[in-house]
């Protein structure tokens, strides 16, 4: 099976690894020489543009910053549209917009190819061992047919609708974990002040109801021991919120708390910070509590 990648940095760079050890062919394109270096050395093939990859390999994966460089790498010059025949597929895995999805899938079945979308979810420790969660959009067939594929990097993959619904559910999952990130740090800041021990909260949080990703893996692993490299910016995590949010606009529908967490997010965000990981949002709120939430690095997630 042969399998072309377009954009392998923190998450693509991981899938590719992944493919090349099931003996799949991975042809790679980016703009980062470095990285495609290093997958070159791998294995993988490098192509010189999109349109190459998509001519060479059946099925193209794209894993990108935001929905306009998909649009651009797909129907621009040198895009991949170029090289696509009927055979091929583009699997979409970048967290894009919903709407934008729609309109690419249309422009693309309009000229006799297919597409489904296919985000990730689980960050590069999952994307390293191969057990992705992968919401797929599109049709039904497509999907069975990329399904085995998909198995090599992927342990939970969920068929969620038509096209877009990868899309969607992607940007309303990670609207809940940047949610119940934000008010776990916050319970946790006040019971710091309060002179509660931050080990021991988690102790009793992760075996009661207040359990969540965030509180059984991020604070242990990322947060206690101050570490912060999770591997997802905030500029990526403000990026899925704003896709959320205006889809709640869209849809006329209210969203009281979402939008009081997307304002932190957004205040951490404005002040420059972007290019940190999400699990810094901590700080901020540890900044505004004025206590720092730091505790025993061999404490271990319960569920890691």
């Amino acid at each position: 099976m042969k399998l072309g990648i377009i954009g392998v940095g923190n998450m693509g760079g991981r899938i590719a690894k992944k493919f090349l050890e099931h003996g799949v062919q991975v042809g790679v394109y980016d703009l980062n020489q470095e990285a495609l270096r290093e997958l070159n050395a791998a294995g993988a093939s490098v192509a010189e543009n999109p349109a190459q990859l998509a001519r060479e390999y059946q099925y193209i994966i794209t894993i990108l910053p935001n929905a306009e460089i998909v649009k651009k790498t797909v129907l621009g010059e040198n895009g991949v549209v170029e090289g696509f025949t009927e055979k091929n597929m583009l699997i979409e895995m970048t967290s894009s917009i919903p709407t934008v999805t729609k309109e690419l899938a249309v422009t693309l079945e309009g000229k006799g190819h297919r597409m489904v979308d296919a985000p990730v979810s689980g960050g590069i420790k999952k994307a390293g061992d191969g057990t992705l969660t992968i919401m797929v959009g599109g049709k039904e067939e497509d999907f069975t047919e990329i399904n085995p594929l998909l198995n090599y990097i992927g342990q939970n993959i969920v068929h969620v609708g038509e096209i877009g619904a990868g899309h969607t559910i992607k940007a309303l999952n990670n609207l809940v974990s940047a949610t119940t990130l934000a008010v776990t740090g916050e319970a946790i800041s006040l019971g710091v002040k309060l002179g509660l021990d931050p080990n021991k909260m988690l102790d009793v949080i992760n075996s009661s109801t207040g359990r969540s990703h965030s509180s059984d893996f991020k604070f242990p692993n990322q947060i206690l021991p101050r570490k912060f490299e999770g591997g997802f910016t905030l500029d990526l995590m403000v990026k899925d919120l704003t896709i959320a949010l205006g889809m709640a606009d869209e849809k006329r529908t209210p969203m009281f708390i979402s939008s009081a967490a997307y304002q932190l997010w957004k205040y951490a965000w404005a002040n420059g910070q972007g290019e940190l990981d999400h699990t810094t949002i901590v700080k901020f709120i540890e900044e505004m509590a004025q206590v720092e939430i730091k505790g025993d690095k061999n404490y271990v997630a319960q569920n890691e």
